[in-house]
């Protein structure tokens, strides 16, 4: 609904920083320009999506380097004249006005750069052999499971010696058969009918199952517990059995009025992953990763997916789900404050000219509360007024264009929560939530845009960057994991890593781990790795290191219930950063140590 004739054409000011943007390289004003137009930057052979290579000239390499945004690649010759150094680097598009603004760059264009290894990982987190016990077992025993999107079960990092898979089951959601007892949809594949495919020339084919090239779920899973048959890089538990669930989102509803207030926390499909898991493993110790998230929820652990993470953790001992925190604290896409008794309060959403996705918000206000919104569209106009209790919703020809609902006492927590979905038919621009208290008092408020990778919308600046962590990221026995650059002696936060705490004030995440630039097992390259970036690949590091203090334990016949597992990863932290003694919003108690994790077994 652009008022815009097909022909008609204009110049967009790009605003915030264009004093600093029109002095970049055009290429990169290009990427930056696209970005606040809601286009992503394809990947390519040597960047993720939406990143970017550059080269820079810096007058301090290691000032540079410090900056959690960029990757550093390799310096080109020594120091010239005039105390400059070129280097080459990688840095996200969305931090592209950042790093150019930063003392000290004095150009910015783009370049190639070199990869890390996953050695850096585990040698940063105390996770390599030297760095243990003698005879400390490397996950023996152990079932780790993983609930993601695409598991390569044939590369050889997932192999034994003999060349058998070391996986028990891999549960293909997605798939057409008949599941197994207790879920019976999908295609569950057991150890032997693995074998049988992995002894074909195509095993793909044989199993009836594709992981996808560079798949997200492979490179989590080699993390965690690859052996480095292929790539010569072993995870953290190589010796761990593994479990893997092909998730399915089916369940969710992406789109229209019925997206209002979903998210993973209410998917069927995730709950019953998890407990598939656990299922998998018997009376084996096990641990389960899941990197996995949206935006949307209440983050305050009431979710029915949190909540049956907590049942299934405290039914046996030795069990642990460990999962990611989240990248979206520099994404605008939490806002907080209170509505005052006297005065509306009005909330901006900026919808970014031509995007082409759907958007959704959520706000959350305690359930004693009682507020109105209208909602006003670009322009001014006053779509709609909501009274507590009240949806409505807009159509044009005969489909769903917006939707938003006010709902009262919500089942899990009894608070209040005010929802609207727009599509891509309706007008860019600034949308605006007037809301004012009804109930005679001041009324705090939460609220958040739903995870939405193609067109993310965000909140006005100045941001709220707290309480970003995701919508599974919020329940009392999880083990949420922040991210930092394990290749800088800083260990300096990732940009993208998600801040809590939850909204009912409770220190999440636990811990931190190496997430920035991790070199790990690609799929279907047979022993390739490919390079990933994010709190997904934080989680796996830790979910690793509970699963070899699980084989410590077991080799000492002690069990650990999921407190005693809690409480060892955060007392074995190492601080500095984060602050001695204290929890960060990012780094959570501090950096996981493998080693002291395992030294705290032997007591004092």
């Amino acid at each position: 609904m652009n008022a815009d004739s097909p022909n008609h054409y204009r110049f967009l000011p790009h605003g915030r920083g264009s004093a600093e943007s029109t002095s970049m390289d055009p290429r990169l004003q290009r990427l930056v320009a696209m970005r606040r137009l809601g286009r992503s930057k394809p990947s390519t052979a040597s960047t993720d999506e939406n990143e970017v290579a550059v080269i820079a000239k810096v007058a301090s390499v290691e000032a540079f380097e410090a900056l959690s945004e960029v990757t550093p690649g390799v310096r080109l010759g020594d120091v010239a004249e005039d105390g400059t150094t070129i280097v080459t680097a990688r840095v996200p598009v969305a931090r592209i006005d950042a790093v150019r603004a930063q003392e000290g760059v004095v150009s910015l264009k783009p370049a190639q750069r070199l990869r890390p290894a996953l050695a850096a990982t585990t040698a940063e987190i105390g996770a390599r052999p030297e760095d243990l016990p003698a005879g400390t077992p490397r996950g023996d025993g152990v079932v780790v499971g993983v609930i993601d999107f695409g598991c390569d079960f044939a590369h050889e990092n997932f192999l034994r010696d003999g060349g058998g898979t070391r996986l028990l089951r891999l549960w293909d959601q997605n798939g057409s058969g008949n599941g197994s007892p207790g879920f019976a949809y999908g295609d569950v594949h057991a150890t032997a009918a693995i074998d049988t495919a992995l002894a074909t020339p195509n095993p793909y084919v044989a199993l009836g199952y594709r992981p996808g090239p560079r798949s997200h779920g492979t490179h989590v899973m080699d993390i965690a517990a690859g052996n480095g048959r292929g790539t010569g890089a072993p995870g953290v538990a190589p010796q761990a059995d593994l479990v893997f669930v092909e998730v399915a989102s089916s369940d969710i509803p992406w789109g229209g009025a019925e997206a209002v207030g979903a998210s993973f926390g209410d998917s069927v499909q995730l709950l019953e992953a998890l407990a598939f898991v656990f299922e998998s493993a018997g009376s084996s110790p096990c641990v389960v990763n899941v990197s996995l998230g949206t935006n949307g929820g209440p983050h305050d652990g009431t979710t029915l997916v949190e909540q049956g993470i907590d049942r299934l953790l405290t039914q046996a001992p030795d069990r642990a789900v460990c999962i990611a925190a989240s990248n979206a604290f520099a994404d605008g896409i939490h806002a907080a404050g209170t509505v005052s008794a006297t005065a509306p309060l009005e909330l901006a959403w900026v919808v970014a000219d031509q995007d082409q996705t759907d958007n959704e918000l959520e706000l959350w206000a305690p359930g004693a509360s009682r507020l109105s919104v209208d909602l006003v569209a670009p322009g001014g106009q006053v779509v709609g007024t909501l009274g507590p209790g009240e949806s409505g919703s807009v159509t044009r020809e005969g489909e769903l264009v917006l939707f938003a609902a006010n709902r009262l006492d919500d089942p899990n927590n009894h608070d209040n929560t005010i929802g609207v979905f727009l599509s891509p038919k309706v007008p860019v621009g600034r949308w605006v939530l007037r809301l004012t208290s009804l109930s005679g008092d001041d009324v705090p408020f939460h609220a958040w845009i739903e995870r939405d990778d193609n067109g993310p919308s965000t909140f006005e600046e100045p941001l709220d960057n707290t309480h970003t962590i995701g919508s599974i990221s919020c329940g009392q026995k999880s083990i949420v994991v922040g991210s930092y650059d394990a290749h800088k002696p800083a260990a300096p936060i990732s940009w993208f890593s998600s801040a809590g705490p939850t909204r009912d004030g409770r220190e999440k995440p636990e811990v931190s781990a190496p997430g920035h630039d991790v070199v790990a097992a690609s799929s279907t390259t047979g022993t390739g790795t490919t390079r990933k970036s994010g709190t997904s690949m934080a989680s796996p590091a830790v979910a690793g290191c509970v699963a070899v203090l699980l084989a410590e334990a077991a080799r000492r016949q002690r069990q650990l219930d999921v407190d005693e597992i809690r409480s060892i990863v955060a007392a074995s932290c190492r601080p500095d950063p984060p602050v001695a003694g204290a929890w960060d919003d990012r780094y959570g108690a501090g950096r996981v140590s493998l080693a002291a994790m395992v030294k705290a077994l032997a007591g004092p």
